[in-house]
């Protein structure tokens, strides 16, 4: 007896059946990729450099004895520049598509006229891309703007899932975001750093060294006093590897020689290991002398959220899972920004913080008309005065703005509070609702 064929509906695959072998074949594929490279310096770290470059452009975050060395000497250039005045850190987080909030903050402050010159600017992830900007001030808001609201990053992070990456689009992307720091860190760029670097200014970006499992803190100002093509290609290198989140983007190889022999450093999102900095780790372990930072103020802004509004957690994996690294995340930086707040606090240096409230409740995403919108909110709170804020109030805000938030409108969360919130609503949740337009 012959059965009769089956149709064709009786062998399609459930659309959940589908999604797990598309992972199957995700894992697989991912397996088998890889990145051609030369292997790791197998010597200290110190022990290799980029090709034509000295060793001291950069260092490991935990090498306490070059830390130990070069910190207090800074700080003497630093001093003797300033004549005794007062000396300003600025220290710009990751956040992805968080960073048009930074450059919409820089340029508000910018508008009201309260834009100082920072002494030291340090940038993670889409904070490094930041940092040129805010260390050359003012005259550079037109690139900071540009770079941040026209757009031309849009297609640079669309994720369009784990096949989308492993079919080339991981390449693509990672070729876009270098065509487009390229495009914005012109020849001009990289010799006005290395201008303001040479009267003792720092600017210091993080990468992630995956060989050696360490965050490394590179001088971009003496990266770009090398000068000519070869420091703008490192500079720009140096950028596009902090932002490199890894599995949307491609490591970046960072060629070295030591030895006469050549290797490859890889390198990804500075915030793979440090969501922000303000001095490299080691450097909690180092004593200071109270009088070299008289008069310092610290400044961390982040490009991202410090809580999040309580909501259900679907049961999927990919919800766990996600949900699980925003927390991770979030927690992180919390840490980071309580160590430097504890840093500073035993030196007495003034310490100040911004960050995207929690009821800024717009989507945040790399589509051009969010990036606008965040970029004018930030321009805003920055224009009104009401940016900087205390780690307490920071905190209070966060718990204040959380109790309304949770039973606000949809027209309420429009209108989002900026960081630092008015005397009168500072303990009100009723009236944290209901403000936040005229900030």
């Amino acid at each position: 007896m012959n059965p009769q064929r089956p149709s064709s509906a009786t062998f399609r695959l459930p659309r959940e059946k589908l999604r797990y072998w598309a992972c199957v074949l995700g894992v697989c594929l991912l397996a088998a990729c890889a990145l051609p490279r030369k292997n790791a310096p197998p010597g200290p770290f110190n022990s290799a450099t980029p090709v034509g470059f000295s060793p001291d452009i950069r260092h490991l975050s935990t090498d306490r004895p070059y830390i130990e060395a070069t910190i207090k000497e800074n700080l003497e250039r630093m001093r003797k520049r300033s004549n005794g005045g007062p000396l300003r850190i600025l220290a710009l987080s990751g956040g992805g598509a968080g960073g048009a909030f930074g450059a919409g903050a820089l340029v508000g402050l910018s508008r009201r006229g309260e834009r100082p010159q920072y002494d030291v600017v340090t940038g993670v992830s889409t904070g490094a891309l930041l940092a040129p900007f805010a260390f050359l001030g003012s005259e550079f808001d037109r690139q900071l703007t540009d770079a941040y609201t026209t757009g031309r990053g849009e297609r640079t992070l669309t994720f369009h899932g784990v096949l989308g990456l492993l079919f080339g689009k991981g390449a693509r992307r990672s070729a876009v975001l270098k065509s487009l720091v390229d495009s914005f860190i012109t020849s001009d760029v990289v010799e006005a750093v290395a201008r303001e670097a040479a009267t003792g200014r720092l600017l210091l970006v993080a990468t992630t060294d995956l060989d050696n499992g360490e965050p490394v803190i590179w001088d971009m100002g003496k990266i770009a006093a090398r000068g000519g093509d070869s420091a703008r290609k490192l500079f720009c290198d140096v950028l596009v590897a902090s932002a490199s989140i890894p599995g949307l983007f491609r490591p970046v190889l960072i060629h070295v020689e030591s030895g006469g022999t050549s290797y490859d450093e890889m390198h990804v999102d500075g915030n793979t290991a440090t969501s922000m900095f303000v001095t490299p780790e080691a450097a909690y372990t180092i004593g200071f002398d109270p009088a070299s930072l008289k008069d310092t103020s610290v400044y961390v802004l982040m490009n991202s959220h410090l809580s999040s509004v309580s909501s259900t957690t679907r049961g999927s994996l990919g919800s766990i899972l996600s949900r699980s690294f925003a927390v991770a995340l979030t927690h992180m930086a919390r840490a980071q920004i309580t160590a430097v707040r504890q840093l500073a606090d035993q030196y007495g240096v003034s310490f100040r913080l911004t960050w995207i409230p929690v009821d800024y409740t717009g989507v945040i995403s790399f589509q051009a008309a969010t990036m606008r919108a965040l970029f004018d909110y930030g321009a805003r709170c920055g224009e009104s005065g009401r940016l900087w804020a205390t780690i307490e109030q920071a905190f209070d805000h966060e718990t204040v703005v959380r109790s309304a938030v949770k039973g606000t409108t949809a027209a309420g969360a429009e209108r989002p509070s900026c960081p630092l919130l008015d005397a009168s609503v500072a303990h009100d949740p009723e009236k944290a609702a209901g403000r936040g337009a005229d900030q």
